[in-house]
């Protein structure tokens, strides 16, 4: 049944399109080949257009960042190669991954060398001159700690030594909620639950998809504390500038959310439950976006007004970016205390 509503999900596209989509893995398109050149968009093209002119969709992304995406043989299988496959789908064009480091996916999409980047990237200032797509996938920060720890929440990590990924919007998160001195470690690359598990760290807090992913190694030293600290957003990447694209994009987000295909994905290559009610973390109360809903219907029941949408809509303009009714079923929003 899974397979015939992921083949249904991406009308347009083959039955083994779809299923490969739905499974999310592919292999990469055949080169083009040594005959003509390369068609050039006009300059009156734009969205789709324009990326049906230049013959498929170009798409920053890190090769080695299982489960999100990685290769598999000749093509490429993860959750987030999933989401890009789909875009392409519905784009009507191939899908080409621009393989890129995590620190090179800003610079190739502004290098024109990519038309999308895609790869845990959280909206914020440190990716200048980016802008960004409507939240694919809202997720939460874990807090891991050797087996034997007694730490049970990022309040108890005063003094202690934890360790982050260099990123800022994590940086901000921990520090706003710790409230109080700490040894700050971060890594531009792997190595923390190494450092964790021979006891040179306190603690880490990393990304729980992730940190799910990569604690398969040390299940028997490390434990996760705490796995809902708060609601994070990974957005795509895009040009700035070109405001039909990032429509085109969005609404191909909208469409897999709403029919269902962003869970699912979820689900298959992240390995986690994925909410269907309300729920509370650290930060604050969240609400999962039922069909039909809007930011108005959810502020008259969570904030007892419908006129503190636009409230709402601040809270989570990283997940809805500038548009108020970017709500697609499953989305997760902040709602406070």
């Amino acid at each position: 049944m899974g397979i015939l509503l992921g083949v249904a999900v991406l009308a347009g596209v083959g039955c083994a399109g779809g299923l490969l989509l739905f499974l999310g893995l592919g292999a990469e398109p055949p080169a083009r080949s040594a005959g003509a050149p390369p068609a050039v968009p006009s300059a009156a093209a734009d969205g789709f257009a324009a990326t049906k002119a230049r013959g498929a969709l170009r798409v920053a992304a890190d090769p080695n960042a299982a489960p999100f995406l990685s290769r598999a043989g000749d093509g490429f299988e993860g959750f987030e190669y999933g989401v890009a496959s789909a875009i392409a789908a519905e784009a009507g064009v191939p899908l080409t991954i621009v393989p890129s480091a995590y620190t090179e996916l800003g610079s190739r999409l502004l290098a024109g060398e990519a038309d999308l980047a895609i790869g845990q990237m959280s909206p914020s200032g440190a990716w200048t001159g980016l802008e960004w797509s409507i939240s694919y996938l809202q997720y939460s920060l874990c807090l891991v700690v050797p087996k034997g720890a007694t730490i049970a929440g990022l309040a108890a990590l005063g003094g202690k030594r934890v360790g982050m990924y260099d990123d800022p919007v994590t940086t901000q998160f921990v520090t706003a909620t710790i409230g109080a001195a700490y040894e700050r470690v971060v890594f531009a690359d792997y190595g923390y639950f190494e450092k964790l598990a021979r006891g040179q760290l306190d603690a880490v807090v990393y990304d729980c998809p992730l940190a799910r992913h990569e604690l398969a190694v040390f299940g028997d030293s490390l434990r996760i504390a705490d796995d809902s600290l708060n609601v994070a957003t990974y957005n795509m990447g895009l040009p700035a500038g070109d405001a039909a694209f990032k429509a085109d994009v969005n609404r191909v987000l909208r469409k897999l959310g709403d029919q269902g295909m962003l869970a699912r994905l979820e689900t298959q290559w992240l390995g986690s439950p994925v909410p269907t009610q309300g729920y509370r973390t650290a930060a604050g109360r969240v609400v999962v976006v039922q069909r039909g809903e809007t930011l108005a219907t959810i502020a008259a029941r969570e904030l007892g007004s419908p006129e503190r949408a636009g409230e709402l809509h601040a809270t989570n303009r990283d997940v809805l970016g500038d548009d108020p009714d970017a709500l697609y079923a499953g989305l997760r929003l902040r709602v406070g205390e």
